[in-house]
Parts: structure tokens; sequence; C-alpha cells
């Protein structure tokens, strides 16, 4: 994932479902790492991925109207979004 602050890994926890607190993990990439990745999506890029993440994970613990599920996908992606911007603020000192 690559924001403006520094290169991040992002995996998702295959036991996590779509809701749960750890359904990603961030990690720094390590400097000898950095050519084993193809590719790095840029965040801004990432919230449609985040909501398909969510989706595939499965959201079926909850309990709501469809409407409500929905906002709650969206709230979801963009408070990972958020929180990865966060850890790499954090990581790379911005």
């Amino acid at each position: 994932m690559r924001t403006d602050f520094g290169d991040v890994v992002v995996g998702v926890n295959p036991e996590a479902s779509g809701f749960d607190a750890n359904l990603i993990e961030v990690t720094t990439v390590a400097e000898d790492e950095r050519g084993t990745f193809d590719m790095a999506t840029p965040l801004r890029a990432f919230g449609a991925k985040m909501v398909d993440i969510i989706e595939l994970q499965g959201t079926s613990q909850f309990s709501g109207s469809d409407t409500m599920r929905e906002m709650m996908i969206g709230e979801k992606a963009t408070a990972e979004l958020r929180r990865i911007e966060r850890f790499a603020k954090e990581a790379f000192g911005g």
C-alpha cells in the first residue's frame, strides 16, 4: 500500500469476519523485501477494494437491515483506511 508517508503491507486475516477489529494487519516493508512486491496500490485507490474485502470476509453476524449493513460496510472501510494511514504516519514519522 502506498501512503503519503511510506509503503506498508496490508494483510487480511483469513479467520476474521468483515466487521472484526482484526480484519487486517498492517506492517512496514523491510528494505530487502521491497523487490518482492509486484505492485503498490495507492491508499486513495484502495477504498473499493476494502469494501470488497469486508464483503468477502463476511458480514453475516450483522442482523440489521440491508441499508444499515451497507452503511456499516462503508464506515468499516473508511475506518480501516484511516488506520492504515495512521500506522504509516507513525511508522515513518510523518
